[in-house]
């Protein structure tokens, strides 16, 4: 049997078959397996990954990251997906670059064909129909819990005959959804399902004559014809149907037409309960396709480009390796401030150990997030922020960017960084991503230039890619006029004429952090905090009111 899974290059079965297969079973029969089959594509299994979102996932904001930019739209509508679970795919790049491939060509023919990408939204609408009609819990009458379990049935019919009859020409994994849809399409089971249908739907045809009055009223209503479907399976003769109650009476059974539908309609659905949860499966895939996408048309409308990296294996080629993102930018900054600011951003090769520089909200930050979510994204096999992008495959990502405080917490600022730090080397490969923001910024510059210094050359001897941001811009002039690292590259935040940030990063060290310029701009001067101190001064009360106030407050008090 195929499986249509679109996320590996192995096809199978993620979610747990007796956990679906028993939620399933509940949601048809009474729509009370929606909590069931959602724990199971919670726990989903996910293709082997290197990567560990606890070294990661906290400074990315994964989770902003996918309600803000990943926007599933299909037919004109948008949709609320599993964002948990997209997220939790962006975390876990597969290891095996053949799913990162699998991944890239669909994205690819869904960019370049319109018509399939057309396709795929209208597998997703019809996905998204059958699966909100089997969570919907039936609770009216018996004959219109009857007609849900109908409607199920129908849509389901809809999803299996999309399928068989879409993707055929597809060169992607999109072709694992033809060959699954025309599998199910082939059975015997499909025939019983589709006549069983089609009977509710035209049990019988009826010729009606009215005669309207002159003023459009209704003066008379007669039946001339009724047509019952007699080429259904499912059809039998009035005489037969009257018999066999007559027959069922006398031998004591008590059951009603609905309870023997009931049974009928269950025996068409049970042989495609394990498909179902393929297709719950499916839902979820689509989804990541379709957010990926979404994040594409919103960086359009906001004037900026993604694209699909080249990703080339680590070598000791500088040529070869060389790192180059043109149009970089952070994808976070999309959804809240409108369009960021693009750059460029390169190294001579992927193992060189970037120093970046540069005044407050000049962009450091941020570069560094671009950077490792532009790693995350182009290893997920997705697009990534970047007009054009050229990156080496690595088998982990360390990012270190925000310094929270807990009440647990047993180290200081310092202490709790240097122990992030023996984590790193404790657990980093030749080759993995490495990104930390204000390294060793929790001491005096003396003791944390002897840190950074002893990091960096520890760092060199393991090969890996680096970009690390400081204020200790002495420091940083130092190692460039005399590096005693390895590999050792620097990066400068640019600034205009009028010494504001541009947001683009140049090569070289920053001459100064502007911390002045940065406190006028914010309004941290001596003459503005001056001013706030004057007025804070003329608002407090003159010594001999306080008196006067003070007899108002005790008579305030006796009342009360």
């Amino acid at each position: 049997m195929s499986v249509p899974d679109l996320l590996f290059s192995e096809a199978t079965c993620r979610l747990d078959p007796a956990a679906v297969a028993h939620g399933i079973a509940f949601a048809f029969a009474a729509g009370e397996g929606r909590p069931m089959i959602e724990k199971a594509v919670d726990a989903s299994r996910l293709a082997p990954s290197t990567f560990d979102p606890v070294h990661f996932g906290a400074d990315l904001f994964l989770d902003a990251l996918v309600r803000g930019c990943f926007v599933v739209q299909a037919g004109g509508r948008t949709f609320a997906p599993n964002r948990a679970f997209i997220a939790n795919v962006l975390a876990h790049p597969p290891r095996d670059p053949a799913s990162c491939a699998l991944r890239r060509d669909v994205l690819l023919e869904l960019a370049t064909k319109p018509a399939v990408r057309t396709d795929l939204e209208k597998t997703y609408v019809e996905l998204r129909s059958f699966r909100d009609l089997l969570f919907t819990q039936a609770t009216a009458s018996a004959p219109e819990q009857h007609q849900h379990r109908i409607e199920i049935l129908r849509a389901l019919r809809a999803v299996i005959a999309g399928l068989a009859t879409r993707f055929e020409a597809a060169t992607s994994a999109l072709q694992r959804l033809h060959a699954f849809g025309s599998e199910l399409h082939q059975r015997p089971g499909f025939e019983h399902l589709s006549e069983l249908v089609s009977y509710e739907d035209g049990l019988a045809n009826v010729d009606v004559r009215l005669r309207l009055g002159g003023d459009g009223s209704v003066r008379s209503f007669e039946l001339s014809a009724i047509r019952e479907s007699r080429e259904s399976r499912f059809y039998r003769a009035p005489l037969t149907r009257f018999w066999s109650r007559v027959v069922l009476f006398f031998r004591g059974y008590r059951f009603g037409e609905l309870e023997v539908m009931a049974r009928l309609l269950d025996q068409v659905f049970t042989p495609f309960e394990d498909d179902v949860a393929m297709l719950v499966q499916l839902l979820g895939d689509i989804e990541v396709y379709l957010g990926a996408l979404g994040f594409r048309d919103l960086a359009t409308s906001r004037g900026l480009d993604v694209c699909l990296p080249e990703i080339v294996p680590p070598a000791t080629d500088p040529d070869f390796s060389a790192r180059d993102l043109r149009g970089l930018f952070n994808p976070l900054l999309l959804a809240d401030r409108g369009a960021p600011k693009p750059c460029d951003v390169g190294s001579a090769r992927h193992d060189a150990i970037v120093l970046v520089t540069g005044p407050n909200s000049g962009g450091k930050t941020r570069l560094l997030q671009a950077l490792a979510i532009a790693q995350l994204l182009g290893q997920a096999g997705l697009f990534v922020p970047a007009r054009a992008a050229r990156i080496a495959w690595t088998e982990g990502l360390f990012v270190s960017l925000h310094h929270e405080v807990t009440a647990g917490q047993k180290e200081g600022r310092l202490g709790t960084e240097l122990l992030r730090i023996r984590t790193l080397f404790e657990e980093l490969r030749p080759g993995d991503l490495v990104l930390f923001d204000e390294l060793c910024s929790g001491t005096n510059p003396t003791e944390a230039e002897a840190i950074i210094r002893l990091v960096l050359e520890l760092l060199s001897e393991l090969n890996p890619q680096v970009f690390v941001t400081t204020h200790f811009l002495d420091f940083a002039s130092e190692l460039e006029q005399n590096p005693h690292v390895e590999r050792l590259e620097f990066l400068q935040a640019a600034l205009d004429e009028r010494n504001r940030p541009t947001y683009a990063f140049v090569p070289g060290v920053a001459k100064s952090a502007l911390a002045a310029e940065t406190a006028a701009r914010l309004g941290v001067t001596l003459e503005e905090l001056a001013a706030i101190v004057a007025r804070r001064k003329a608002e407090r009360p003159r010594p001999e009111a306080l008196p006067e106030q003070l007899s108002e407050a005790r008579n305030f008090t006796r009342h009360v």
